[in-house]
Parts: C-alpha cells; structure tokens; sequence
C-alpha cells in the first residue's frame, strides 16, 4: 500500500444478491488502489446475504458489516455513509463489479486535477451484449459545477448515476439519498455536483453495469413507482431556479416535459392506474399555467394542455396517434 494513500469508504448495499455478491466484493477487495474500507450493508435480505458478509469479513479487517431492517438502496446508501470514516466516497451496487484499477485511476486523476468529484465511463452489460457507455477515448475533461450540470442534462461525460465516482467526503455535506424512491440518484447527484468546486471525467471504462436481472430496477418493466423520476426531475427544476441558474433552469423544464409525457405514455401503455399517476396528473394541470411563461416547447406545452382538458387515454388514443403518424 502507497503510504500517501488516504483512506477511501466504499459503500456497497446488499439485497437478495447471493448468486453476485462475492463477484462484486471480490473485484473491490482486489483492487490495486488498497487503502480501502469496505463497508457492506445488509439492508434486511432474507437469503444468505447476510451470512455472506459476515463470512467475508472474517477474511479481510478491511471489511465492515452493517445488518439493519429493511429500507431499501437509498437508506441502505445513507446509513453508509454515516458509518464511513473515509476522507473519499464509491459507491457500488452488489449486482455489479469493479475493473480492478478503477478506484486507483479515479483517485489519481481527482488528485492530478484537484477535484472533488472524479468520475469514469461504464460498460452495460446485456444479456446478449456488452455495450461500452462511451466510446473510451480516454479523452479527460475537467470543469466546474456548471459544466458538469450542463453536461449532465445533455448526457455526456457526467452523469446523474450514482456509482461511476469518487467524492470527496466534504461534497455529500448533508445531502442524502430519499427513502422509499426510485431513481433515488435523479434525486441527489446533481446536489452533489453543485457541491463540487472542480469536476473530473476520464473517457475509460473502468464500472460494469450488470443489467441482466430481471428483479433489478432497470431489468423490470415500467410499473407506477418509475414516476418517482418525474418528481425528481421537478425538484431539479426548482433547485436550478432556487439557485439562479437560468440555462440550467430553463433546459430542465423542457427535459421535465418530455420526460413527463414519455411516462405517462407507458402508464397508458402498460395500463397502470394508482395514486402516483393520479398525483402527477394534477401536477401536469398546474404546470399548464406554471409553464406557460418558462420558453418551454410549444409542443409539449399544447400536450399538457389536451392530456389536462381531455385526460389521458383521450389525448393517446387521438391526439398522440395523430401525431406519431404526422
């Protein structure tokens, strides 16, 4: 171990991943980057899990376990980060795994750049496919916290996800994951971001994404609990407005629109119907006024307007078939 190392946390919440927990565990506890602790939390997984971490921990001092009830990722993530006595954050999830060089390259580069947040490219992997996020030209771009929003909003170099970064402790601040959400790092990342004086991309794949599980977030089909995005988007909006930055503020709304009017279209396909899509259905009626006066596209504009006045399945069934075939 490099003696000027200093010490990174890296967080790892741990559900009914049995069949991918040693692999995940396995390429952090071997990474080159050795200064590490590693802290496991079981958020209540009523298989082996449990055991597992406990077991792995009596392997390696570096490792620490937290058994709690079950809360779900985001409260999973913050009791993490509660417990981490680094100076450094990662965040991982079980299901997936390290390039064994990754939390060395991002420390290094976070270093070389005097950053606080340094972040890496990632690789999906598919059923049928490995699917390089960029095209890891190992091109580096450094910026400050606008550039890095901008950049986040457009979907380049960095992005909203949660586990691709090495954060400087201080950043995280208060801010923390909210309990019970999906997308809970639409929530959060940008904050994050803000926080940040200097930002660090490097074009290279170094994080693995393991999309393949059916029971994963991104491997299940829209269900009504994918809204929660559409409020984080909402909240991102107004954080952007709250602290004056008009591009920002005025590029979100018109990403919130068709965010929006793209879940509402898989609601109505997949026929969901409950208290999150009635709740964001009020939402789109204020936001007709709200909007009106914001630069929003008039397209998107004119659709919450028909979806308010007409309903839903009126606006899919005529006006949204209309305009598909135009």
């Amino acid at each position: 171990m490099n003696v000027m190392e200093e010490l990174v946390s890296v967080i790892i919440p741990v559900y009914k991943v049995e069949k991918y927990l040693e692999r995940c565990v396995e390429s952090v506890q071997k990474q080159t980057f050795q200064n590490l602790e590693i802290i496991l939390v079981d958020d209540g997984s009523p298989d082996l899990c449990g055991a597992m971490c406990d077991e792995m921990a009596k392997t390696d001092p570096r490792i620490k376990v937290i058994h709690k009830n079950n809360g779900g990722l985001s409260d999973a993530r913050n009791v993490g980060i509660e417990m981490a006595s680094g100076n450094y954050i990662v965040f991982v999830d079980s299901d997936d795994w390290l390039d064994l060089d990754m939390i060395a390259l991002l420390y290094r580069v976070l270093k070389k750049y005097n950053a606080d947040i340094a972040e890496c490219s990632y690789r999906n992997i598919c059923t049928d496919r490995i699917e390089e996020e960029t095209n890891c030209s190992a091109k580096v771009v450094e910026g400050d916290r606008i550039l890095a929003l901008e950049a986040m909003l457009d979907w380049r170099w960095f992005k909203p996800v949660a586990w691709n970064k090495l954060y400087k402790r201080d950043v995280l601040g208060d801010i923390r994951y909210p309990k019970g959400k999906l997308h809970e790092d639409e929530y959060t990342t940008y904050k994050y971001f803000y926080n940040a004086n200097k930002l660090v991309y490097v074009d290279v794949s170094k994080y693995n994404y393991d999309r393949r599980r059916e029971d994963s977030i991104t491997g299940k089909k829209f269900r009504e609990d994918n809204l929660d995005a559409c409020w984080a988007f909402r909240e991102r909006m107004e954080f952007f407005y709250k602290n004056n930055l008009a591009e920002l503020y005025l590029k979100m709304n018109n990403i919130y629109c068709w965010y929006v009017l793209e879940s509402l279209h898989k609601c109505y396909l997949n026929n969901i119907s409950g208290e999150k899509l009635k709740l964001l259905l009020k939402q789109v009626k204020k936001d007709v006024v709200f909007l009106s006066d914001k630069e929003v596209n008039e397209e998107y504009l004119n659709a919450f307007k028909l979806i308010s006045e007409k309903g839903l399945k009126k606006y899919e069934k005529t006006y949204r078939k209309q305009n598909e075939k135009g």
